[in-house]
């Protein structure tokens, strides 16, 4: 990594986004492939309120490629602001694409399982908020419960009347 990304990362993480943006901006008008600037870039846009500005920087880092935790951030945080900003299809069409390439990433799931809400399909959204509890889960108390909520979560609206 050149010290030139690790100065804006060291930006970033201290919460200088003003800094990191403006040096970012310089670094892609050198650099018009690095996905990696990119990702960057799209990442202070959102703490800063500039989602909007944000989408295509994201989109740009993904068609560019990135290493395997930038690609997961970049999808975690297009899904996102997709989301943020009321583009409940193009927030699913993305966490689903970024599920299927990292089906282990967990956080997908979870801001997923948001846009699920907001698109109207609530019971999907509560059967993988309740999946990834399960896998994830260390509560003694809950586990003692966890087949029962893993048969339910598919199946929240069915009803056993004998």
């Amino acid at each position: 990594m050149s010290s030139e990304k690790r100065q804006i990362k060291n930006w970033i993480q201290n919460g200088e986004y003003e800094q990191a943006q403006a040096q970012l901006k310089i670094a892609l008008e050198m650099n018009e492939n690095d996905g990696e600037l990119f990702y960057l870039y799209a990442s202070v846009c959102d703490p800063q309120g500039f989602e909007r500005e944000a989408v295509p920087y994201y989109e740009k880092a993904l068609e560019l490629g990135l290493e395997k935790s930038d690609e997961q951030g970049a999808y975690l945080g297009l899904g996102s602001t997709y989301r943020v900003l009321g583009q409940y299809q193009d927030s699913k069409r993305v966490f689903e694409q970024g599920i299927k390439k990292f089906p282990n990433y967990r956080p997908l799931h979870v801001f997923y399982a948001m846009t699920l809400y907001n698109v109207g399909e609530t019971n999907q959204a509560l059967e993988v908020l309740l999946t990834q509890l399960m896998e994830t889960t260390n509560d003694k108390d809950i586990l003692l419960y966890q087949k029962a909520i893993a048969f339910y979560a598919p199946q929240l609206d069915e009803v056993w009347d004998q």
